[in-house]
């Protein structure tokens, strides 16, 4: 018979191979069952052990022993602890899956669960927002809170210069100004309908296709909120950083872009934000545009590969980043840090049986609550075919 830390130890393997695609989870579920049958067993024995010994030191001999296993004591655990557990990872994605759940997942479960239904683990939430980033890559480029609630945050309008002080006088104080800029929060959806055939998937199989289909689908909006929102019951985005363009060059719609107009578009932001200064494009104008551009003294292209971030471009120098929710003929070069967002709630997951009952089918809604701003418009240059 296996000691209880061996015992343990297994349960512990138990759920971690559990997770990997191709596992036999009813093999996995037996040998759980046996050796939880098994810690009862043992638990018993040591309480009458305990008992047999009280009474001897006593000396009120044998205490009498109940044969009825004692109840299991577990250790007391916050709300936070629940939502990263295995155990609930578990019980949530079977719930949402509409597979029956045992004893113990049921009481995950419960202790997780809110008026607003029950959290979404933190292992899932992190794989989702780990997709989402990898589809929507402007989400790590901006400066991104994920703070529940709204958000009010300090940033500067105007920065004057250093000035040389004269010995013994009086020092004026700078003209420095401080905005404040407010994010609350707008709601994005998706709702997904599949056969209730999706119960007999595999609970690791079942997390990466519900995690791939809603990531996808939500970030691609928060993207185009991030480079196109207009901040008028939208959130504020790249495109409308200035409300009216002056820091901008423009070519004709039909000419195609030079090494000039680039050195010029460079020249338009302030060296003060070179160091996070990044090119943002779309795909087809990077390849179609910006590759075709040769240095007018050696004719070298001026688009190289960053060796060092894989399949990533630099221009001049500068990084560039790809959304193809840029505007065709667009680009911008700018310190995209300056762009506030916060993830007031990060993507949750909820399922329905009864919205399609006649289908016999099950609906996922995914949401997610998410607002930007420009915090400081000086960090934004464009160019533009008009």
């Amino acid at each position: 018979m296996k000691t209880l830390a061996q015992i343990e130890e297994r349960l512990a393997e138990i759920a971690a191979e559990s997770e990997k695609p191709g596992a036999d989870l009813d093999v996995l579920l037996d040998e759980q069952k046996a050796l939880k049958e098994e810690r009862t067993a043992l638990r018993e024995q040591a309480e009458k052990r305990k008992a047999l010994t009280d009474g001897i030191v006593s000396g009120e001999g044998a205490k009498p022993v109940h044969s009825f296993a004692q109840p299991e004591q577990r250790k007391e655990m916050s709300r936070d602890d629940i939502l990263a557990s295995a155990e609930y990872r578990t019980a949530y994605l079977k719930h949402l899956q509409g597979k029956q759940l045992d004893v113990e997942e049921r009481t995950y479960l419960t202790n997780a669960t809110t008026s607003t239904g029950a959290a979404v683990p933190t292992p899932t939430a992190e794989l989702l927002f780990e997709k989402m980033v990898k589809i929507a890559p402007m989400l790590s480029e901006i400066t991104l809170l994920r703070i529940a609630g709204n958000v009010r945050f300090s940033a500067e309008a105007t920065r004057a210069a250093a000035a040389k002080h004269t010995e013994n006088g009086d020092i004026t104080p700078a003209t420095d100004t401080i905005i404040t800029v407010s994010l609350t929060g707008y709601e994005y959806n998706k709702v997904l309908r599949v056969s209730k055939s999706v119960e007999t998937m595999a609970i690791a199989a079942f997390e990466g296709w519900i995690t791939d289909m809603l990531a996808e689908d939500i970030a691609r909006i928060i993207e185009d909120a991030i480079a196109n929102g207009d901040g008028s019951g939208n959130p504020q985005g790249v495109a409308y950083a200035h409300a009216t363009w002056t820091t901008t060059y423009e070519i004709s719609t039909t000419a195609s872009i030079t090494y000039d107009n680039v050195m010029s578009l460079i020249g338009l932001l302030p060296a003060g934000y070179d160091a996070n200064a990044k090119f943002l494009c779309n795909k087809k104008f990077l390849y179609t545009e910006l590759g075709a551009i040769k240095e007018s003294t050696t004719n070298a292209p001026i688009l190289v590969k960053d060796m060092e971030a894989g399949l990533k471009y630099r221009l001049m120098g500068f990084p560039i980043i790809v959304s193809d929710k840029v505007t065709d003929g667009e680009m911008y070069f700018a310190d995209f840090k300056k762009i506030v967002g916060n993830l007031a709630q990060d993507i949750t997951v909820e399922r329905s049986a009864d919205s399609g009952f006649l289908a016999n089918a099950i609906d996922y809604r995914g949401g997610a609550i998410f607002d930007c701003k420009c915090g400081n418009s000086d960090a934004f240059v464009r160019f533009k075919k008009n």
